[in-house]
């Protein structure tokens, strides 16, 4: 019974850090809704809401990322105001849920 938790656990660990082919990232284009990048990619491994100013302005862009492991799912926990890891691919969004850029890795550039 623990083996079979412990291959559970593992699997899911495993498949959630996979990321998609590298061919589908070259498909994005500036404009896409969330649902179609979902389509093309699917789930991402992490989702950073749109940053807000103290007076409740929007200040920066909400953002997903493809590719997280434990050492960027835990900076972006601890360092929320920090620009996206340049180890993972990151797609970002308009208030209006359309893309309007992505970032490469740096290992992919």
């Amino acid at each position: 019974m623990i083996q079979r938790i412990i291959l559970c656990g593992l699997a899911f660990i495993l498949t959630a850090c996979q990321i998609p082919e590298a061919g589908k990232f070259e498909q994005l284009h500036k404009g896409m809704s969330q649902s179609e990048v979902i389509s093309l990619l699917g789930e991402p491994s992490s989702r950073s809401p749109a940053q807000l100013n103290k007076s409740g302005q929007v200040v920066g862009q909400a953002s997903w990322q493809y590719g997280d492991n434990l050492s960027t799912l835990s900076s972006n926990a601890m360092f929320k105001d920090q620009p996206p890891s340049d180890r993972v691919w990151v797609i970002f969004f308009d208030g209006d849920g359309k893309t309007t850029s992505w970032q490469k890795p740096a290992w992919d550039q």
